[in-house]
């Protein structure tokens, strides 16, 4: 049956979650405790604590494991943590075969992801205690995580728990790259979104640009109503990020002449803290950048080409 889920704070969040057995073979749904002697408090509780997921008891081997199916989710972007440490996997018997869980988030961004093998050490280690993923959830889909062993030999996987934390999305490719004279495609992209306190490093790169070209990138903070301009006519690139802009200091492509291999570089938050009073500044939680290169490519129409554009969002 489904079992309610409660927030960090223990109201009702109004979510549901529900486990229920693989198609064939052993099948889990069997809970159990077992005392690993080097986990207190309450990591203890969370790790010590079990579902067996199963794993390959069938003969012959299926690995069957379980699904778990949340329901109620507001739509929107999620981080999911999927705990699932065998707390007795440190112990003889299971046959040189670690017991390892596969996390397997359905329309997540990131691969199936292999956790355990290690005993524990102390903090939460990602793929050794836990599964991180991420997904795009729809109004009234549900997020559903396939769990199995890795092997197809007998062994056991485990879940402890699950969490999930609404975020934003990762930075996002939009709008089309112009096609130079030699026939390079550039492409922009981001490391990852800017944070507000630079927890994470954000380096936009732009890549595929021609050789030994002079070139910069740029950036707006509100594309709102804004649909991507023609650059010039006879331009195959497109201005995809509406004025007010500001822009970063030039830079040379580096790279072979008349070839694709030059690239331009840009560390977001450096560049924010070495010049005050760049338009956003001071930036708040949830505000968009949206950032485009320019560089110069004299035989094409206005003698200058621009990549795609990517959008990031300001995380804490």
């Amino acid at each position: 049956a489904a079992v309610p889920l409660t927030t960090l704070a223990g109201t009702a969040s109004g979510v549901t979650m529900q486990v229920t057995p693989g198609a064939s073979g052993y099948n889990g749904l069997i809970s159990f405790n077992w005392n690993n002697p080097n986990t207190t408090g309450g990591d203890e509780r969370l790790l010590d604590d079990i579902l067996d997921v199963g794993g390959t008891c069938a003969s012959p081997a299926v690995n069957s494991g379980v699904r778990v199916t949340v329901s109620g989710l507001a739509a929107g972007f999620y981080e999911v943590y999927t705990y699932c440490f065998a707390p007795d996997n440190y112990l003889p018997g299971n046959g040189g075969v670690p017991w390892n869980t596969l996390v397997d988030v359905n329309g997540s961004l990131d691969p199936p992801a292999t956790v355990g093998a290690l005993d524990w050490a102390g903090t939460f280690i990602q793929n050794e205690t836990f599964a991180k993923h991420r997904v795009a959830l729809s109004a009234g889909q549900n997020l559903v995580i396939d769990l199995s062993h890795e092997f197809l030999t007998f062994s056991f996987a485990s879940f402890n728990g699950l969490q999930l934390k609404p975020a934003s999305p990762p930075p996002a490719n939009y709008c089309t790259a112009g096609t130079t004279t030699s026939g390079c495609v550039p492409a922009l992209t981001a490391t990852d979104n800017p944070s507000l306190s630079a927890a994470t490093s954000c380096i936009l790169n732009a890549a595929n640009i021609e050789g030994q070209k002079q070139g910069l990138i740029f950036y707006g903070i509100d594309n709102s109503g804004f649909s991507p301009l023609p650059w010039s006519p006879g331009s195959s690139s497109f201005l995809c990020v509406k004025s007010p802009t500001q822009r970063s200091g030039a830079q040379a492509s580096g790279g072979t002449a008349s070839q694709c291999n030059g690239a331009f570089s840009l560390d977001w938050h450096a560049f924010q803290a070495a010049n005050s009073g760049m338009i956003g500044q001071p930036w708040s939680l949830g505000a968009k950048v949206y950032a485009q290169a320019w560089f110069r490519d004299p035989p094409a129409p206005k003698t200058t080409n621009l990549s795609d554009a990517v959008e990031m969002t300001y995380v804490p």
